[in-house]
Order: C-alpha cells, then structure tokens, then sequence
C-alpha cells in the first residue's frame, strides 16, 4: 500500500480550537470527499492528537503540526491523480484558506513497509526524516527495512513496547505536487508509524538505555538527526474505508 500523509500548520492568528472545529468538521471530511469521487482511495484517516500532552513528552517532542491526515492507496498512480483532483476542489480550498498556513505544511507519498502489526496502540508516533550524508538512497533503504528492525529487536526496552512498527519509503519517482491551499508536496525517504499502549511506554522507549546505546546508533547509519516531521496521535478516525482496499 501506498500512503499520502498530509501534516497541516494553522495561520499563526487563528485559535487552536477554531482550527480544530474547522479542520475535523469540514476540511477533512471534505477532502476525503473529494479523494472518495476521484475512487481511487483506499482508506483516509483522520489522526486526532491526545486531548492531554504531558510536559514530559513536550520537552521530548514539542509539537511541530496541527493535524495529520492519512489517504491510502494500492498504487502511486491512483494517488498522485487523486491529489491533483483534490487540488482542484473548490469547496475544500474555500474551508482551508482562512486556517491553514499552507507554505508551512506538507505533504508526500510513500510506500508502506509494515514491520511490527498492530496490537492496542493508545499513541502513534510519526517520525519523518533525511537519509544519511554520504548514503545512497537505496543503500540506506535497503538497511531500514532488512537491517534496522533486526538490530532493535536485540533491545527488548525498545522493540517490547512497540505496539505498532510501519516503515515508509519515499520514492524519487513519485513525489506529489505541492496544493497552494492546503501543503507543500515534498520527497520524504524515510518515515515511521510507531505505536505505544501507553504514553509512558513512548517516553521510556525513548529515554532508554537501550535506545541510546543500541538503536539510536544504527538509525545513525541510515538517517540524519536534525529537524524531523513528527505528529503524535491518540485516536485514528476512519473517515473512509473502502470495502475491499488493496
């Protein structure tokens, strides 16, 4: 499968809770309107972030967006012209220019490697990123997906806790064109669902002896620390859902 993530910011003037109402009441639903009449879409997912953010998990993983939408597909084809027809939507882009700051969103197209099945995630965490200075692409592809898992399995702090482990690999030949009302289209290589039972199970992965010493290192080999798109959600809101997606 194949995933269009959309990471929304709002215009810096319009209050959290405008935003939200607006965002999950009418903007999404109207642009999974708009993917379900271009019937190539598989599965659009709207991801609602925790209704309380402890500051502990600020301090880790201070909040970058406003909202997360998820639209699947089973090929890069159907997706990429189902985002040109959301382009095209009148009726989303007249919700979405009063609150969203669409130069500071982004969006992008993936193929979708899941690792770890779902099993009660509570939190997701999506964690995007740069491929390694001096990495080829589908060198340091090949490690994440072949590799990396392998070694994090050889850190129980880590890998145990997981309740939910999907890989994304960006594509050179699929990159999305950016929608001046809503993001812009961006190549992301690499990015990661990851799911916790529990918030304290997020922070304790992250805060591990393990995942210093065993996992942050191997992800050192294939990815650039740095600036990292992140989302954190405690609900995923089915928005569509096809009867037989791919």
């Amino acid at each position: 499968m194949w995933r269009v993530a959309i990471l929304v910011r709002k215009l810096t003037d319009i209050p959290m809770e405008k935003f939200e109402s607006r965002w999950r009441g009418a903007i999404a639903p109207a642009i999974a309107d708009a993917a379900a009449r271009a019937g190539s879409v598989a599965r659009v997912v709207l991801n609602i972030p925790p209704a309380h953010l402890g500051d502990d998990l600020r301090s880790v993983f201070p909040p970058a967006y406003d909202g997360l939408l998820e639209l699947w597909f089973t090929t890069p084809e159907g997706a990429e012209a189902t985002m040109r027809a959301i382009a095209d939507d009148g009726t989303a882009a007249k919700l979405a220019r009063p609150v969203i700051d669409a130069e500071r969103s982004v969006t992008w197209l993936a193929l979708a490697f899941p690792t770890k099945p779902e099993d009660g995630s509570t939190v997701k965490f999506l964690a995007g990123g740069e491929v390694a200075e001096g990495v080829e692409l589908e060198e340091a592809q090949a490690y994440w997906r072949d590799v990396h898992p392998v070694v994090a399995q050889t850190a129980p702090q880590v890998w145990e806790p997981l309740t939910r482990y999907t890989q994304f690999h960006g594509k050179p030949d699929h990159v999305l064109a950016s929608i001046d009302w809503l993001a812009k289209g961006r190549f992301v290589p690499l990015c990661s669902d990851m799911g916790f039972a529990r918030t304290d199970d997020f922070l304790g992965v992250y805060s591990s002896e393990q995942y210093s010493r065993i996992v942050r290192p191997d992800e050192e080999k294939f990815s650039r620390p740095g600036e990292m798109l992140s989302y954190i959600s405690g609900e995923e809101r089915v928005l569509i859902e096809a009867e037989t997606p791919g």
